[in-house]
C-alpha cells in the first residue's frame, strides 16, 4: 500500500479575513477574566455596608413596636436583599486576596444574621449593635481595598457615598437604642463620632475634583448634608423626649437621597473608565464567533473558506 505523503499547504486567506482574525484574538485576550476586582463588586460591598446598620434600626422599630413604614416588613426583605447582595459578590472573579476578604465579610454577617430572625428583645439590642458595628467596620475598609484594586480613581468616591447612607442609619439606630431604653454609657461619644466622620466624608466629597464628584451630585450632597445635620441634632437633644416615627422618617428620607446620590455617582465614575474591559466570551464562544463570522472552517486536514 502507498503511503500518502502530505506536503505543507501555504494558506492565503483574504485581507478581510485577516482583519476578522485580528479583532477576534484581541476580543478573546480582552475577555479573559482579571483578576482585578469591578466597578460591580465595590458597588455590592457599598450596598451590604449600608444595609448592616439599616436592619438594625429596624430590629429597634420593631422591638418598640413602631408600625411607621412597617418596619418588620423593610427588615425581612432587607434580609433578603443582603443575602443576595453578598452571593452575588461572591460569584464574582477577584483575586485571591480579594476573595478571602469577601468571604470573612460572609462569614462575619452569617454571625450575625440569626440575631436579626429571631423576635427583637431589648436586652439584646446593645450586644447585636456592637456586632453590626465591627462588620460596618471591617466591611468600608474591605469596600476601600476592593475600590483600589479595580484601578479605578473614583470608585473612592463611590465608597465615601455609601458610607454617608451607613452612617446616617447608624446614627438612627442609635438613637432609636436609647428611645427603647437601652443603656449605653458611650451613647453620646458614639453620636459624636457618627456625626463628625458624616461631616468628614461630606468635605471631601464636596472638595473632590468635579470631573470625579460632578456638579449635580455637589448639590444633591449638599442637600441631604443639611438633612443629617437636622437629623443630628436630634440625636444630641438632652431633653429626654425621644420621637421613634419621626427618627424613622428623616432617617429614610437620608437613606432615599443618598441611594440616589450613589446611583448618580456610580454612573459618573463608570463613565470615565477608559480601557475597562468586562469578560464578553470564554475560549470556546470566542472560536464560534470567529468561525461563523469568518466562515472558516476545519476540513480534511487543512482550512477551507
Amino acid at each position: 500500500m502507498k503511503q500518502k505523503h502530505f506536503g505543507k499547504k501555504c494558506i492565503c486567506l483574504p485581507a478581510r479575513y485577516l482583519l476578522t482574525l485580528t479583532a477576534v484574538t484581541t476580543l478573546f485576550f480582552c475577555t479573559e477574566v482579571s483578576a482585578n476586582a469591578s466597578a460591580e463588586n465595590v458597588h455590592e460591598m457599598a450596598n451590604i455596608c449600608m444595609q448592616a446598620n439599616r436592619l438594625l434600626k429596624d430590629y429597634a422599630l420593631v422591638g418598640m413596636e413602631v408600625n411607621y413604614h412597617d418596619p418588620a416588613k423593610d427588615l425581612k426583605e432587607n434580609l433578603e436583599l443582603m443575602e443576595k447582595e453578598i452571593k452575588d459578590l461572591e460569584e464574582q472573579k477577584v483575586s485571591e486576596k480579594m476573595a478571602a476578604e469577601i468571604i470573612e465579610i460572609e462569614i462575619s454577617w452569617h454571625s450575625i444574621k440569626p440575631e436579626f430572625e429571631k423576635t427583637p428583645e431589648k436586652s439584646k439590642m446593645h450586644d447585636l449593635r456592637v456586632m453590626v458595628d465591627k462588620f460596618t467596620i471591617r466591611c468600608e475598609e474591605i469596600a476601600e481595598d476592593i475600590s483600589k484594586d479595580t484601578g479605578i480613581k473614583g470608585e473612592h468616591d463611590v465608597v465615601l457615598v455609601a458610607e454617608l447612607g451607613m452612617e446616617s442609619q447608624r446614627l438612627a439606630a442609635l438613637y432609636l437604642m436609647k428611645a427603647w431604653g437601652v443603656a449605653d454609657s458611650n451613647y453620646e461619644e458614639e453620636v459624636k463620632e457618627t456625626v463628625e466622620q458624616t461631616e468628614k466624608n461630606y468635605k471631601e466629597l464636596l472638595e473632590a475634583d468635579e470631573k470625579l464628584v460632578s456638579k449635580e451630585i455637589k448639590v444633591q450632597l449638599k442637600k441631604v448634608e443639611k438633612d443629617f445635620i437636622s437629623f443630628s441634632v436630634m440625636a444630641t437633644s438632652t431633653t429626654g423626649r425621644f420621637m421613634p416615627s419621626a427618627a424613622e422618617k428623616m432617617a429614610t428620607k437620608i437613606f432615599k437621597a443618598v441611594r440616589t446620590i450613589l446611583d448618580m455617582e456610580q454612573k459618573l465614575v463608570e463613565g470615565t473608565v477608559s480601557g475597562y474591559f468586562t469578560p464578553i466570551a470564554d475560549e470556546k464562544t470566542a472560536g464560534e464567533i470567529f468561525r461563523v463570522t469568518t466562515g472558516i472552517v476545519h476540513a480534511e486536514g487543512g482550512i477551507r473558506s
